[in-house]
């Protein structure tokens, strides 16, 4: 079976994870994968595993504008060429796009829908362009395309999210320090830190609002932000703003993700909505205390106050006072970081999610 996965970019970031583990595992399932994207800092992965890459130049968020419009041909040729059995889009504008594709070329396509969607834009309602199937990260996320999208549930197949617990086996709570050293960091502080797009989306203006309150409660404390994006320039200025710039470092994201999650002690996700939350699941395989949002997906991978912290969205306030705890009660601290690890290591398996996801492939092409 050839599989096409089709992305606008492969930067650090839900989305660029979730394809670079995809190919890699369809790969070891004996699937011939090929991804096109416009490219990212994850790309390097893709050579290392001996999976192709396609430059497609799509990097936009306008599914109706002109790069999407000259991709059309291209997508449609490369589909033909290389005798691809099922496109595979993860974007707004990649489904779209292979939308035109099948219409052309006849080759179906599904998509995972990995977030919530704008539900009341004419075009979306005009042109769903969901596919054959369409993937549900989560089941928030499932009774988004019910619900506000009016998918049909026939058409839905609700595939968690897996990441490579494997990374992890090895990794204790404690063993963090020479992580800290490789990145520059100090091996002396307490390290709380967080992963993903810089978007306006993840609520790290409110992560950095927090971090000021827990740095006047324990200065011993450093701030890291790995990732990049839009909202980057915002984010450094409010640090600069807030007199706290010192203390805070950011990163790009870059390979290996892991050493990234090892080196932070206290991991926090302040999304204002969010469909699973990879980063989260990564946070949790590497036995790290956890905060995050009481929204979408992140509330069904933390039970609160069992494996971690859930605190309301937008509320800088929560997330500071959580943090502090953390801080102060290292016990706790220690319980959340083993019982996240614990939960992770029974339920996020790269393995299951890719199973589960071939077998929406040979439904769709009736094997």
């Amino acid at each position: 079976m050839k599989i096409l996965l089709l992305t606008t970019h492969l930067n650090t970031g839900g989305v660029g994870v979730y394809t670079i583990s995809l190919a890699k595992y369809l790969k070891k399932n004996g699937m011939d994968v090929a991804v096109a994207s416009s490219g990212g800092d994850l790309k390097g992965i893709l050579k290392e595993e001996g999976i192709a890459h396609i430059p497609l130049d799509i990097k936009t968020k306008s599914e109706f504008g002109l790069k999407m419009w000259k991709a059309i041909p291209s997508l449609t040729r490369l589909i033909k060429e290389n005798g691809i059995d099922v496109v595979h889009a993860q974007t707004r504008v990649t489904q779209v796009l292979a939308f035109f594709a099948e219409k052309i070329s006849g080759v179906p396509f599904v998509s995972t829908c990995h977030g919530f969607f704008r539900h009341r834009k004419i075009f979306r309602r005009l042109l769903p362009c969901w596919g054959k199937k369409a993937i549900a990260i989560s089941k928030s996320v499932y009774k988004h395309l019910r619900e506000d999208l009016g998918v049909s549930a026939d058409r839905i197949e609700l595939v968690y999210n897996g990441i490579e617990l494997s990374k992890y086996k090895e990794i204790t709570v404690e063993n963090g320090s020479e992580f800290k050293e490789s990145l520059g960091l100090d091996p002396g502080k307490t390290i709380v830190g967080t992963v993903g797009r810089l978007s306006s989306v993840k609520g790290y203006k409110y992560l950095i609002d927090a971090f000021k309150y827990a740095l006047s409660e324990d200065d011993n404390i450093q701030l890291l932000i790995v990732g990049d994006g839009p909202e980057r320039k915002a984010l450094e200025q409010q640090a600069v703003d807030l007199g706290i710039a010192g203390s805070i470092s950011f990163a790009p994201g870059g390979v290996p993700l892991e050493r990234h999650f090892m080196a932070i002690d206290i991991f926090c996700l302040p999304s204002i909505h969010e469909g699973l939350g990879l980063s989260l699941m990564e946070a949790m395989a590497a036995g790290r205390a956890c905060v995050a949002s009481n929204v979408g997906g992140l509330a069904e991978l933390i039970k609160n106050e069992e494996d971690g912290i859930l605190v309301p969205p937008r509320d800088s306030e929560a997330v500071g006072e959580a943090i502090t705890r953390l801080l102060k009660d290292r016990a706790l601290r220690r319980r959340f970081a083993e019982k996240a690890k614990l939960k992770a290591h029974n339920n996020f398996s790269i393995e299951e999610s890719v199973e589960k996801t071939i077998k929406v492939y040979e439904e769709v092409l009736g094997r």
